[in-house]
């Protein structure tokens, strides 16, 4: 028979797929960190190489052309599958066309874009604070702590984590009260939040009231009131302002908006209007406002300017071309240096330090550590990310770089001069050969150290989970988990032998060749992150091994490594995977494999461009458009 000119468009998407899903087959099977389940996500060096289960929709082709899916993406040889792919992919088209009874002559619907679901959203803990100070810059009240929010994967924003708590919810009773009195502190502060000068008579009163609802409500809710939500904000307003005054009506106002679901959470209504899309179960683009918010509080952490609202109401966050215009605005703000930092700090877990158990370090237990070295550490690596990334820093230079901003706390760990403005940070060169990157910062190797001890397991498994996205396995039972220590008799040891005997049976290497392996390449760092060449009086073997991925080889030390993980498609992956849950706030799907490997290849292909990731994030279909299953 003549080959079809086209295939119909469900045979082609699910073709793609199938393609897409091979090419990482190759490399093993893959554990989700997100669930714990095998979805064809990250490579895994303990499991053996299976294929990827085929979806339904397969299930009702015929057999025929299952088996030739099947053998394509489980098709491990490179060499051979490089001459064969083309010849086999006729055989896919042939067979899909013949099957499915396609008409390759006549044109059909495109298939409908991959899109994932879009789960209601609460403000995590960051972005609250974030969008009170840039709704309300001119004041700063001491505020209560918020509880922690709960952390799925590493991050604080997990739509699956953020049911309320009546202590979080009388927190935001103080903080909307505390904030709206600070607001209204005296008559020139209540002229600048109404907008009005004179509420003297009733009339000028319902109008400034009007005003207030009206210019706040947008700002707060970050979409226009409508009517019928103004009038009840309106009654509620000359009820307060009869009992009391206008301008404790002013306050109560102000107080019960930062309260109203509207402004704590991000509700998305169904964007009935304008949609194009093709069918009802066809992905609608996000309603404009909505779309504001999704991007806002990507890509700065916080609600949306002035700027941002009004394109939203002309209706210009619609296409592919306006977002981008929009984020790429966006992302030249300082705003952004925050979403930055946040991120790496969620991701690579640089805030453990901050973590309570960190707080009983002592000088006696670790000689270069202080009460402000958490703290310092901190910063240091905030402004490492900021400074680095900002304005076109690469994901390389953060595991490479030896740029640093350190003050004098640093200095005392790193081993150089502390900077001349006392008190403050400074920008240095920190020494070659000893530092290179986020990995060699004490931020980093203290945050996975024991007091007093550093712990090369707990080390490899911060590389494993934060860098290559793979799930630990649980010791087994009865395993000592305690820190290995020399016997009485036994003579000075460094902590990679100890390690090595305690994780020398069997049962134990199949996780700890891989832990120990990585976490070795970091000996070379104390457990306060200062660097030494001996430990007890021997010196330091800071050799290691990287398994499992497509840059496995043998190191020395974690400059090596750093550079080695820099280069890795592995760690690519895993980074433009973190980056989708961060802007989703939930794991990615399935569905959103071809999204995945797009956005890794374009990620590797920019050197680790970690803006041009957020902005190809920010204008794919998964973040534009909305998925019609929940409305």
């Amino acid at each position: 028979m003549p080959l079809p000119h086209r295939l119909c468009s469900r045979f082609a998407d699910e073709e793609a797929v199938v393609v897409a899903r091979s090419r990482h087959s190759s490399r093993g099977s893959r554990t989700n960190v997100a669930n714990g389940r095998s979805s064809g996500s990250f490579p895994d060096r303990r499991m053996p190489s299976s294929a990827p289960p085929p979806s339904p929709g397969y299930a009702q082709e015929s057999r025929a052309k299952r088996a030739i899916l099947e053998v394509f993406a489980t098709w491990q040889t490179s060499a051979v599958r490089r001459a064969f792919r083309a010849s086999l992919l006729l055989a896919v088209a042939i067979a899909g066309a013949s099957i499915t009874g396609c008409d390759a002559a006549e044109p059909t619907e495109p298939a409908p874009a991959a899109v994932g679901p879009s789960p209601l959203r609460r403000m995590s803990n960051g972005e609250y604070l974030n969008a009170l100070h840039d709704l309300f810059p001119e004041v700063s009240p001491v505020l209560p702590a918020l509880p922690n929010d709960t952390v799925v994967a590493g991050f604080e924003n997990a739509a699956e984590a953020q049911q309320p708590s009546d202590l979080r919810i009388a927190r935001y009773e103080t903080i909307a009260n505390l904030y709206a009195a600070a607001m209204t502190r005296d008559a020139t502060s209540v002229q600048s939040l109404v907008g009005c000068d004179d509420w003297g008579t009733p009339d000028k009163a319902e109008a400034c009231a009007s005003k207030l609802i009206e210019r706040m409500g947008r700002r707060l809710f970050r979409r226009p009131l409508p009517l019928e939500e103004r009038a009840r904000y309106a009654e509620r307003f000359q009820g307060w302002k009869a009992a009391i005054d206008f301008e404790a009506a002013v306050r109560l106002t102000l107080s019960a908006m930062l309260q109203a679901p509207s402004f704590l959470y991000r509700p998305e209504p169904w964007n009935s209007a304008g949609n194009g899309a093709t069918s009802s179960a066809s992905p609608t683009r996000v309603e404009p406002y909505a779309m504001a918010s999704r991007l806002a509080f990507f890509l700065w952490e916080s609600v949306p300017d002035e700027a941002l609202l009004d394109a939203a109401a002309k209706d210009e966050l619609a296409t592919e071309v306006q977002v981008r215009s929009q984020a790429e605005r966006m992302l030249a703000d300082g705003r952004a240096r925050r979403t930055l930092w946040s991120f790496h700090r969620q991701w690579l877990g640089l805030g453990r330090i901050l973590d309570e158990e960190h707080t009983f370090r002592t000088p006696q237990i670790d000689p270069h550590w202080s009460p402000s070295s958490p703290i310092s550490a901190t910063t240091e690596s905030r402004l490492f990310v900021e400074n680095v990334l900002t304005p076109n820093g690469t994901f390389r230079d953060l595991l490479t770089s030896r740029r640093a901003w350190i003050d004098a706390d640093m200095a005392r760990i790193y081993g150089v001069a502390p900077p001349a403005n006392t008190g403050g940070f400074a920008e240095i060169l920190l020494p070659e050969g000893q530092r290179a990157g986020l990995l060699t910062r004490v931020a980093f190797l203290a945050g996975l150290s024991h007091r007093g001890g550093t712990s090369p397991p707990i080390r490899g498994n911060g590389i494993e989970l934060r860098l290559l996205c793979r799930l630990p396995l649980s010791p087994p039972p009865g395993a000592d988990l305690s820190m290995p220590t020399a016997g009485p008799s036994d003579g000075p040891k460094t902590t990679r032998t100890l390690f090595e005997e305690r994780t020398a049976p069997g049962k134990c290497q199949s996780c700890h060749a891989g832990l120990n392996g990585l976490g070795f390449g970091f000996e070379h760092y104390d457990a306060a992150g200062a660097f030494r060449a001996q430990e007890n009086g021997l010196p330091v073997d800071a050799h290691g091994a990287l398994f499992g991925t497509d840059v496995d080889r043998e190191f020395d030390g974690a400059l090596e490594l750093s550079g080695t993980l820099a280069r890795s498609e592995v760690v690519a992956r895993c980074a433009a995977t973190q980056w989708l849950r961060y802007a989703t706030g939930r794991a990615p799907q399935d569905v959103e494999e071809p999204l995945l490997e797009g956005l890794t290849t374009r990620f590797r292909a920019s050197d680790g461009d970690v803006r041009a990731l957020m902005l190809a994030i920010a204008t794919s279909d998964t973040f534009r458009l909305r998925s019609p299953e929940i409305r």
